[in-house]
């Protein structure tokens, strides 16, 4: 989809209201690139797939549907930084697209708000839309992260798409995408497992100690200085989770964790306060000490 005018930005439910640092960095990433968009106003909740997608497919179809309008109203494919949104989002729009008594179903409750859903445009991850601009990447790093060894945190989310056979790729571009800052990604042992946040709802010890905990230690023993994720649901986990460990379980791992584009703006010379990497739970200071930047 390279050359497209812009992106209709979907920043997710989080992203605007827990991770302002999310948000500003990705703003930085994007207009350093020249990726143009426009923020989607007048949107709801995606709705998280989990939790409403089962209780209520229904329910969750129609609301995906109405959000999905607003880009289509605008002419412009979503573009969103939440693999949950881009899960729910990017099947609503298939499941719609292909089923023509899904997509009656749904026009007719849309029509009470004066929307009809017509399937006109695309739902895309901002790991595939960096990826597609990566030569700009590289070429906007002026300051490496060398020596600064990376822990790839996909989300199970990301390996949604079309074609099953294309499963792993959106994983692929997240790590090509961390490599371009000069950083060294790490391959641990436990990658596809979920960092354990859909299970805090119903069994916390199953969340933390069996998932998480076992997730954390991989990556500790493969050495990585840092976590990086693409999704902000799995950054609230592993930051919080952590903490959780802590007093909950005894057990202790202090591993900081960054969404993408905050690693892609250091990269590009941007001071940590201007991309909220001061707001971090766990602190990112050994990691900014290898690189020599100072908060």
């Amino acid at each position: 989809m390279v050359g497209v005018a812009g992106y209709a930005m979907f920043w997710s439910c989080w992203i605007e209201t827990r991770f302002p640092n999310i948000e500003a960095s990705t703003r930085r990433v994007l207009e350093r690139l020249g990726v143009e968009y426009r923020d989607m106003e007048g949107t709801s909740c995606c709705p998280e797939p989990f939790y409403t997608g089962l209780l209520d497919r229904e329910v969750w179809l129609t609301v995906a549907a109405r959000n999905l309008t607003i880009a289509e109203s605008m002419g412009l494919p979503v573009l969103t930084m939440c693999n949950g949104c881009y899960e729910t989002l990017f099947e609503a729009n298939e499941v719609l697209k292909e089923d023509a008594e899904a997509r009656e179903r749904v026009n007719r409750e849309l029509s009470r708000v004066g929307r009809r859903f017509q399937g006109t445009v695309e739902v895309r991850h901002l790991v595939e839309a960096l990826h597609e601009v990566i030569d700009r990447v590289r070429g906007a790093v002026v300051k490496p992260l060398a020596g600064v060894r990376v822990a790839v945190h996909p989300g199970c989310h990301l390996y949604r798409s079309k074609r099953p056979e294309d499963w792993r790729v959106k994983a692929d571009m997240l790590k090509e995408l961390v490599a371009a800052t000069g950083a060294e990604v790490v391959e641990y042992k436990l990658e596809r497992l979920c960092c354990g946040f859909p299970q805090r709802s119903f069994n916390e010890d199953l969340s933390l100690k069996e998932t998480l905990n076992l997730k954390l230690r991989s990556i500790v023993e493969a050495g990585a200085d840092l976590i990086a994720v693409a999704c902000p649901t799995c950054y609230l986990q592993f930051e919080v989770g952590q903490a959780d460990l802590k007093s909950k379980v005894g057990v202790e791992y202090n591993v900081p964790v960054a969404y993408f584009t905050e690693l892609l703006a250091l990269s590009f010379g941007f001071k940590p306060g201007e991309v909220g990497l001061d707001l971090h739970r766990i602190p990112l200071t050994k990691v900014l000490e290898k690189v020599g930047v100072s908060r």
